[in-house]
């Protein structure tokens, strides 16, 4: 199924809008201007002056973070005590350049009390605190733990820490769980509402923003040390996670830009790493393709990232330079075994009737667990369905993986609705990985087959459209307007993209089929020179993993990024289709006000949502009605306390029994709204009262119950009680994620 077009410009920027964004900044234009009105950015006092240039933002304080006055004050019991203390870290490459953040900046204030930091070996250990660590680390005489990037879904290890005399002091990003964790302190964003500028950060930021703290608490101690030394460190972690660039996210990856663009580097590591690119789009291009892959690698082919952290910290270049050497070769190592492990999936995906799945789930005993993930990207890229790659072992029966999404399911749903075939589970909509026992495989392939066959012609199942943001010329593909979209950078994949342009009925000439040799995971692209009809202008142009042989012989549309790479100006095609048949949507009306999390400010005309919804239906009708009547909507609830399903059935039970005793009837909407369920789950209800002897008559929307002389549970009360249950489990998801969702998901939930 072909993906829609749509633009986004179809309202301009007001003109006096246009030149006070032209007076912020000197390379600024109108198409900057365009693209900061139709992406949100209106407010021309504080917003966009702090979007463009960092020295216009407010930093958040640290001290906004809860519990940041606990965790000073057990460091201060440290300190006074001369106890040791540990950084406990994460192996990706938030985790590795938090662990280099901590490691740094607590040597001013620690000194020879800092005495180790630890990072679980990727071959041996999954995330988190492990008991061996734990162990290792009291044997070194540690009795503070501070964790970055991972701890807060270890209360268990915590309890064990504690009772080995160890304390932790937990800085995190990750999902909260909903039971006391037991450490000393806990530091994660997710404790704010959804709209706090601190909301976003990933491990990396939430370590800078404790330094922070910890730096103002203690200045006499730390004034010997620039803590802005470690932006560089920052802005590679944040921009390695894909977390939206927004509020505080945006200003710290800004300064860090900035200072990884400056001619003698802090660090001899990363300048080897980065090899000296020039823009802003560059840099930040270079992290996620070049600098994030190497760091990552280590983990996924030797485990072991210690070495890491002596790259990002040395002051000394030769040193700096064995290891990147070191490293590229583990890179090497890990290309190859990715490209061995992709011949190896494409051959099975061979002997698959892809006319007969919806998905591709692959398995096999000698795959490395640490690398399905990215062959897995490969597969969905090639067949353009989800993929499923799974590591299987006989000797235990259980089986691991990782899977990825096409962009056009949410994948998380679609595995979520299989949670009870699962050993453990985790992910968001495009990524997800798990454990399950081998036996539980044909079950799981057949029912997410199934899922995605009854999606197919509903809403969720149609492909999300590919948003364009500006239409332009070819004559506008220049350095000017490379200079007015360098004014917004850096962007990130979601919340702020690269900016995608449409160019109209051009031809594609001078076409040649290439190979991307720079690395053994070669990659196929077609290179060519787009030109006008007249054949006035012309520009160079690469498609990638695509051939000579897919590309039309008439005039197309096409949509693409602008890229510069190494002072070389090209356009990135995204998608191109033939001219005489592409059809553009306008985009369709989708303006919603969050207020999420402080429903008390919201303001303003449009149709306030002042409950959270618990189905996707429910939150469809809002959109519907919300295109219908061409109203914003203002999202004015926060997340409800969690419905405890036996207190709901009690009150359920006692309300209809009451209502049996009087001989009156119940409305069934008024008691859904009373219980705070959805009408199938009332239906649920209804089939427990029956298998228990209860006699309901419905007429419409009432109903009545007539009690027997004795209640007496069934063989299928058992069942029926644990389905209602299962759907007040359910109920509660969709209420943690319509109240944490970012707003392009919810936009696109309909």
């Amino acid at each position: 199924m072909q993906r829609p077009w749509q633009s986004c410009s179809a309202h301009p920027a007001p003109l006096d809008f246009i030149e006070q964004v032209k007076s912020l900044h000197p390379d600024a234009g109108a198409i900057t201007a365009q693209l900061l009105w139709q992406r949100g950015y209106r407010d021309l006092h504080r917003q966009v002056p702090a979007f463009l240039n960092w020295r216009h933002y407010q930093p958040a304080s640290p001290f906004e973070f809860p519990e940041m006055q606990a965790a000073l004050a057990r460091l201060q019991k440290a300190l006074n005590n001369q106890e040791n203390v540990a950084i406990w870290g994460d192996f990706d490459t938030d985790g590795v350049t938090a662990t280099a953040v901590l490691w740094e900046g607590l040597k001013p204030l620690l000194g020879a009390q800092l005495v180790d930091f630890y990072i679980p070996n990727r071959q041996q250990d999954s995330h988190g605190l492990s008991p061996h660590g734990l162990e290792e680390l009291q044997q070194k005489g540690v009795s503070l733990i501070i964790t970055c990037d991972t701890g807060c879904t270890n209360g268990a290890e915590i309890a064990f820490a504690r009772q080995l005399g160890m304390e932790v002091i937990v800085t995190d990003h990750h999902t909260l769980e909903p039971t006391p964790l037991g450490a000393v302190a806990l530091i994660n964003p997710r404790q704010l509402p959804w709209e706090h500028p601190l909301r976003h950060l990933s491990g990396v930021g939430v370590a800078y923003k404790f330094l922070e703290a910890v730096y103002a608490t203690w200045p006499e101690k730390t004034q010997g040390y620039a803590l802005e030394n470690l932006l560089d460190l920052v802005a590679i972690g944040l921009i390695a996670d894909l977390v939206e660039l927004r509020d505080e996210c945006r200003y710290l990856a800004q300064r860090g830009l900035e200072q990884l663009g400056k001619r003698q580097p802090l660090r001899p590591g990363i300048a080897v790493l980065l090899q000296g690119a020039s823009k802003d789009t560059a840099r930040q291009r270079q992290i996620s393709f070049t600098v994030a892959p190497r760091l990552n690698a280590v983990s996924r082919v030797e485990g072991d990232v210690r070495p890491l952290i002596t790259l990002l910290t040395t002051q000394d270049w030769r040193q700096a330079r064995q290891l990147a050497q070191h490293i590229e070769k583990v890179n090497a190592e890990r290309q190859r075994r990715q490209k061995e492990i992709a011949q190896m999936a494409h051959a099975k995906v061979a002997q698959l009737d892809l006319s007969a799945s919806r998905v591709i789930l692959l398995t096999d005993n000698s795959w490395p667990l640490s690398l399905l993930g990215l062959v897995a990207n490969e597969i969905v890229k090639t067949y353009g369905r989800p993929a499923i790659l799974l590591q299987t072992n006989p000797e235990t029966g259980m089986a691991a993986g990782s899977a990825r999404s096409d962009g056009f399911v949410d994948l998380y749903e679609a595995l979520y609705s299989q949670r009870h075939l699962f050993e453990g589970f985790g992910g968001h909509p495009y990524a997800a990985g798990f454990r399950l026992k081998v036996a539980h495989i044909p079950l799981l392939e057949a029912a997410l087959n199934q899922f995605l066959a009854q999606q197919e012609g509903t809403a969720s199942a149609t492909p999300q459209p590919l948003r364009i943001d500006l239409e332009v010329t070819l004559d506008q593909l220049n350095e000017r307007l490379l200079k007015e979209l360098e004014v917004l950078a850096p962007f990130d994949s979601t919340h702020h993209p690269l900016p995608r342009l449409l160019v109209r009925n051009v031809e594609l000439t001078d076409l040649k089929d290439n190979q991307n040799r720079g690395n053994q995971n070669i990659r196929k692209y077609v290179s060519m020179l787009l030109r006008d009809p007249q054949g006035k202008s012309s520009f160079p142009a690469k498609w990638w993993d695509h051939q000579v042989a897919d590309c039309p012989k008439e005039r197309c549309d096409l949509v693409i990024e602008l890229e510069q790479w190494q002072k070389s100006l090209s356009a990135v095609i995204k998608e191109l289709r033939p001219s005489a048949t592409n059809v553009i949507q306008s985009a369709s009306f989708q303006s919603l006000m969050d207020y999420r999390d402080r429903p008390h400010e919201a303001s303003g005309k449009g149709l306030r949502v002042e409950t959270c919804p618990t189905s996707r239906e429910s939150w469809r009708q809002w959109i519907q009605r919300a295109k219908r009547e061409q109203q914003p909507l203002i999202l004015a609830y926060s997340l409800p306390p969690e419905q405890d399903a036996l207190k709901v059935w009690q009150v359920f039970l006692t309300l209809c029994q009451q209502a049996s005793q009087q001989g009156t009837s119940l409305q069934r909407e008024e008691l859904r709204e009373h219980l705070g369920i959805e009408a199938a789950t009332l239906n649920y209800a209804l089939n427990v009262l029956e298998t228990l002897g209860v006699q309901v008559m419905q007429s419409g929307e009432e109903f009545w119950c007539e009690w027997p002389p004795e209640v007496k549970s069934s063989p299928h009360t058992a069942v029926a009680l644990e389905t209602f249950t299962a759907a007040i489990a359910e109920e509660n998801f969709r209420r943690r994620y319509f109240a944490a969702a970012p707003l392009p998901a919810l936009q696109e939930t309909h």
